[in-house]
């Protein structure tokens, strides 16, 4: 039904990334876009004096992703069709250990992250978007931190829990295209195949 266009940036925050996305996202893009995702927010509420490198206030955070949201819509995007997804939960014994092997300084807390993810929920509430609430999903296990390789980002399992929250909100924006851009392979014409798939 649609071509998925993945736009990731490691160790990227909104304060980067609100200024990249005019060159990620132009009139043209956003009148043939179903569905667009914001995933930030991890690397945003890290720690200002142990990591001033990725840190973004927490109303700076939440400014910049209204920023975003509101550079979507003017290109054309409804604000129906923006999914906020908050940041994930931070297991820090795995993350700090993970740090340390890298020589990297552990500059995240999970009740930190608590208040970016909320930020996130508000602005989506406050614009009207779509938001899935990947972090409130995780924590209604008390071992949270099977969803995760490193303390911070998705394992297998994580990732399957991910889909599993934001693929109802896709779906639903999605359900009104056609189930294919080509016909079934049984349903080609033999006799007229170029017509088959290219003047359906």
């Amino acid at each position: 039904r649609c071509d998925i266009i993945t736009r990731g940036f490691s160790g990227y925050n909104t304060r980067f990334c609100k200024v990249m996305l005019p060159s990620l996202l132009d009139k043209q893009t956003a009148s043939e876009t179903v569905a667009m995702t914001i995933f930030l927010g991890a690397n945003d509420s890290n720690g200002k004096e142990l990591n001033p490198r990725q840190h973004v206030p927490l109303e700076e955070y939440r400014q910049s992703l209204k920023e975003m949201v509101e550079f979507a819509m003017s290109q054309g995007l409804s604000r129906e069709k923006i999914i906020l997804i908050t940041p994930p939960a931070v297991y820090e014994p795995d993350w700090m250990q993970d740090c340390k092997e890298k020589g990297r300084v552990c500059a995240l807390d999970n009740k930190v992250t608590a208040k970016y993810v909320q930020a996130c929920l508000d602005v989506a509430e406050e614009i009207g978007t779509k938001k899935v609430d990947i972090y409130s999903e995780m924590m209604k296990e008390v071992d949270y931190q099977k969803y995760l390789h490193d303390g911070l980002h998705f394992n297998k399992k994580g990732s399957q829990l991910l889909f599993n929250q934001l693929w109802p909100v896709v779906e639903d924006l999605t359900s009104h295209l056609p189930e294919l851009l080509f016909p079934r392979w049984d349903a080609i014409d033999l006799k007229d195949i170029r017509g088959s798939l290219l003047d359906s």
